[in-house]
């Protein structure tokens, strides 16, 4: 089997066939599960998933990554691509009969490159991706949060897709100890499911989370990888700032990348992203014929400063009055 070569751009020919060489996706998922008290129900969830079923739209070309996260990507990526010779060759799989899947989880503040990531890596590859947000999963009826998770296992397994849960802190959390009521045993179950689907699996999950801090140790342990996606570096900004213009864009010559990597710090890659929208629309709404209008640096610095703004009072903190008891002696002032 060729090489592929990590973090580039493979070519998506909808050939599949050496995927099927990196190791067999299970076919079977039909293990049973209980179900709160009903363990023989079945698991069938009435969820159509066709709809988050989908061709990744961003490759690793489009993705810049700080150099420690883009080297544990490629990790990533060289498990997937060497998977027949470690698990069959050089008999791993048969040593280690569960845990098969390529269990990845990507975690750090919004707007880092975790989404992209995720398809990046399914493009590398010729897979789809299943993208699934929890609100899809989570149900009010007792018993059915469970069996959609078990689903959305056997259809990604169906159609060969890089399984993706966003905001994965929502199932992946902490089980709770002191059960006092029916939702409680909802929570346990649905951890319950997914740790076993997880160990079974043999396909590729990928999760994403901006709060790590409250998975649950037991799926800490379970996620062979674990990547960290934090602010861009200077070097990585630059590269933020590159990739985000199509050669259609009329750009003007004072547009300055390293400039902007430098001004700019402490700024994600959405941020840049969002930046470099407004100032194209800043561009375009100019009263000035066509031909003329370009994109400038005056554009996109006015642009990120207002996002910086629109940052800070985002996170401001809240006044709280809250009630004391007994006197408070008030500062006097003298007149006069």
């Amino acid at each position: 089997m060729p090489r592929l070569h990590p973090l580039r751009k493979s070519q998506n020919n909808g050939d599949v066939s050496s995927v099927g060489q990196l190791g067999s996706f299970s076919q079977n998922f039909t293990s049973s599960v209980g179900v709160a008290s009903e363990p023989n129900k079945s698991l069938d969830s009435t969820i159509d998933f066709s709809p988050y079923l989908k061709e990744p739209e961003y490759s690793l070309d489009d993705v810049a990554l700080p150099r420690e996260t883009k080297r544990q990507l490629e990790s990533v990526l060289a498990e997937l691509e060497y998977k027949d010779l470690i698990y069959t060759e050089w008999g791993m799989g048969e040593k280690h009969k569960l845990g098969k899947a390529l269990s990845i989880n990507f975690s750090g503040p919004p707007g880092t490159g975790k989404t992209i990531s995720a398809e990046a890596t399914a493009h590398a590859f010729n897979l789809k991706i299943l993208a699934i947000p929890y609100e899809l999963l989570e149900s009010k009826y007792l018993g059915e949060t469970p069996k959609n998770i078990a689903k959305a296992f056997e259809f990604a397994t169906e159609h060969k897709a890089v399984l993706f849960f966003d905001e994965a802190d929502s199932f992946l959390g902490k089980r709770i100890e002191n059960v006092t009521q029916s939702s409680d045993t909802e929570v346990n179950l649905t951890r319950s499911v997914m740790l076993k689907r997880l160990s079974d699996y043999e396909g590729i999950v990928i999760f994403a989370t901006n709060l790590i801090r409250n998975f649950d140790l037991a799926f800490i342990s379970r996620i062979r990888w674990k990547i960290q996606f934090d602010l861009p570096d200077e070097e990585t900004r630059a590269k933020v700032w590159e990739i985000q213009f199509p050669s259609q864009l009329p750009l003007d010559k004072s547009v300055n990348f390293n400039e902007l990597a430098q001004r700019f710090d402490g700024v994600s890659g959405r941020d840049i992203q969002n930046a470099v929208w407004q100032a194209a629309v800043a561009a375009a709404k100019e009263d000035k014929p066509k031909e003329q209008k370009q994109v400038t640096q005056s554009h996109l610095m006015d642009a990120m400063n207002q996002i910086i703004e629109a940052n800070k009072a985002a996170i401001k903190p809240e006044i709280v009055l809250k009630p004391v008891e007994g006197e408070v002696q008030l500062p006097i002032h003298s007149v006069g």
